[in-house]
């Protein structure tokens, strides 16, 4: 005698896994047509907020990445400037760090020396809170290497951030000279309008 069983769907389950035995079963979602009519409205909702929620603590753990890193290129400088530390030193920081915090990345000695340059470049914490920290630890390592003026330097940090710029588009526009060619803009848009008349 051949007997067929009736397949089942998954849709049509309330668990999955067996009930036989004290095994687990796992519950399995209900149809979306059942659901109640503000049902999507209101996941997309909560999706939204994750998801701001998810980007706020990337930009916070960023800023405070930049912050720390900061704060270890002032202990560099400071020490330095006491004891007379050499590259030699740091080098063997590095090394002590990784060892200390294998699970982290950022403690080469070209970093740490990256670290020293921007605390270097910029002595007022206040401003490495209020405009560095708003971009990535690699977009200040390209401020740092491509330009040399603090005010162009805090321009393309405010610009990159109110952009989103990748650090590829900050470089670009870096050597594009985006600082002068908005300045132009802004100087040639005033000279060719007419003057407003009421």
């Amino acid at each position: 005698m051949n007997s067929k069983r009736k397949k089942s769907h998954p849709e049509d389950r309330l668990t999955f896994g067996r009930s036989r035995g004290g095994e687990a079963q796992f519950s399995v979602a209900p149809a979306k047509a059942g659901l109640p009519g503000d049902y999507a409205r209101t996941l997309e909702t909560i999706k939204r907020r994750i998801r701001e929620e998810r980007l706020r603590t990337v930009l916070s753990a960023n800023a405070a990445m930049v912050l720390l890193y900061w704060d270890i290129g002032r202990f560099i400088l400071d020490r330095q400037k006491i004891s007379g530390w050499g590259a030699r030193v740091i080098d063997r920081m590095a090394h002590d760090l990784r060892q200390a915090f294998p699970d982290m990345q950022g403690f080469s000695p070209r970093n740490l020396k990256y670290m020293r340059a921007f605390s270097a470049a910029w002595p007022q914490k206040a401003i490495v809170q209020e405009a560095l920290a708003q971009i990535t630890w690699y977009q200040n390592i390209a401020l740092l290497e491509k330009l040399e003026k603090p005010e162009e330097r805090l321009w393309y940090a405010h610009a990159a951030a109110a952009g989103g710029w990748s650090r590829e588009i900050l470089v670009l526009q870096i050597e594009q000279q985006a600082h002068r060619r908005q300045g132009k803009a802004i100087t040639n848009f005033k000279k060719t309008l007419p003057p407003h008349r009421f």
